[in-house]
């Protein structure tokens, strides 16, 4: 009988233990983020004010009650200026910047670190070597310039605020810039990739010895963001609004595919985003085509789209193995320094499949999926909050904890369009012109199935 109840109190305790080496504790008194846009909190294009109250790190903060958690806030319209939907109606939409200038820093003079550090722009070796002080010669050397402030890298400044919990997302840019940029070659290698890593969570661990800690691993689903699952890779017709078919199959776009060779598309090749408005001119449109009614009224039929305009089964491929190869360093990384990682590949996943959401499916569909903003790649508030539930379920899981998982109630609100143009659309909230909001609803059977007051 005795053996009998060890052996179950031996298997409550394993069923009760965290699911992973986690060091340090879950103390959240002084939370430090270590980031980029996404832990920044960039919506459509934009740092503000208006989003960055829900970036993942934010809505963690506000979770676990940490008190005085200070980020580098920017008025709206944001740096840059946050995209608006002017004409949800025709192919592309008009999209265009809430105004030419941009916001300024609010509280730019906080005589502390901030602290979301999450810099928009930044890759994993940035992380460590970053200060604000250099030359602006790029989005994460210009944000710096007021995140950082010259008072040392994100890391330096993290441990400066003596923290209690250090947040840590970084390595999304290690391989966006080879999905936006069409090209494999803006990759960083892997062993690059490696060094910095390790560099970045030895000091961190070095620094903050009793801090808990927890990092996230990277998508690797490029038909999870709208950026390249949007545009057709086949010619639409114009007067039907489908695939134009000849021997009843669809018709590739051609394109640069590489080195010079110009050819179609192969099955399963993605078109950018960013190409949109000059396949509305006529790129892609084959040359024997060029000249045939209605393809003979666009300026550029027969031209090809460029190389950085699209991605190729074998460039998707190359892609999705590096990320591969950064998970596995991030998984080794974390393992060696005791840190939990929170799947965010998983959560990807699940929004490219469709992800249900109380009355709601979030995907990856542009504008109407509800998961990511009018820029393609990152996320829209509600994207940001189930970033964060996703670190909120680890830390859990690894430190024994019960944080509630942060609440969508807020973005699933059935209201009017507001009289400013501000609406909700699965979660996403957009500004828009008096003109556009109109269209929404005209056209809400088609496009939208919630309203909400932002």
């Amino acid at each position: 009988m005795m053996r009998i109840r060890t052996t179950l109190l031996l298997l409550i305790a394993l069923v009760a233990a965290p699911m992973f080496a986690a060091r340090g504790s879950a103390n959240f008194t002084t939370i430090a983020v270590i980031g980029d846009s996404y832990g920044a909190g960039v919506v459509s294009n934009s740092l503000n004010v208006n989003h960055q109250v829900h970036s993942w790190p934010a809505v963690i903060a506000q979770q676990t009650g940490s008190k005085d958690f200070q980020q580098p806030l920017v008025s709206f319209p944001g740096i840059g200026p946050e995209l608006v939907l002017v004409d949800i109606i025709h192919f592309p939409p008009t999209i265009l910047p809430a105004s030419s200038s941009n916001g300024v820093p609010i509280n730019l003079n906080l005589p502390r670190p901030y602290n979301n550090l999450s810099v928009p722009g930044a890759n994993v070796g940035d992380v460590t070597t970053l200060t604000g002080k250099e030359p602006v010669t790029g989005t994460a050397s210009n944000f710096a310039q007021f995140i950082l402030r010259g008072l040392g890298t994100e890391v330096q400044q993290a441990i400066a605020l003596k923290p209690t919990f250090v947040l840590i997302w970084i390595g999304g840019n290690d391989a966006l810039g080879a999905f936006l940029g069409g090209t494999p070659a803006l990759l960083t290698p892997v062993d690059t990739f490696r060094t910095n890593y390790n560099k970045m969570l030895d000091q961190l661990v070095a620094g903050a010895p009793n801090a808990g800690m927890i990092v996230g691993n990277i998508p690797t689903n490029a038909a999870a963001l709208p950026y390249g699952a949007t545009v057709p890779p086949v010619i639409i017709n114009p007067a039907t609004q489908k695939p134009l078919l000849i021997g009843g199959n669809p018709v590739p776009l051609i394109a640069d595919l590489g080195g010079g060779n110009i050819g179609p598309l192969p099955t399963g090749s993605l078109v950018l985003l960013g190409a949109a408005s000059k396949i509305a001119t006529g790129f892609g449109i084959p040359p024997q085509l060029a000249s045939a009614p209605p393809f003979n009224q666009f300026p550029n039929a027969g031209k090809p789209l460029l190389d950085s305009d699209v991605l190729t089964p074998t460039e998707l491929t190359a892609i999705q193995t590096r990320v591969n190869d950064f998970n596995t360093v991030i998984q080794q990384s974390a393992q060696a320094h005791d840190v939990p990682v929170a799947d965010i590949k998983g959560l990807f996943d699940r929004i490219a499949a469709g992800l249900h959401v109380g009355p709601v499916v979030l995907n990856g569909s542009f504008i109407t999926g509800g998961a990511f903003g009018l820029d393609g790649f990152h996320m829209s508030d509600m994207g940001y909050t189930l970033f964060a539930d996703e670190y909120i379920k680890t830390i859990n899981n690894a430190y024994g904890t019960s944080i509630p998982i942060a609440p969508l109630t807020n973005f699933l609100q059935n209201n009017i369009l507001t009289t400013s143009g501000a609406v909700f659309m699965d979660g996403m909230p957009w500004e828009m012109s008096d003109e556009a909001a109109q269209q929404i609803h005209d056209f809400a059977p088609r496009v939208v199935r919630r309203h909400a007051i932002h």
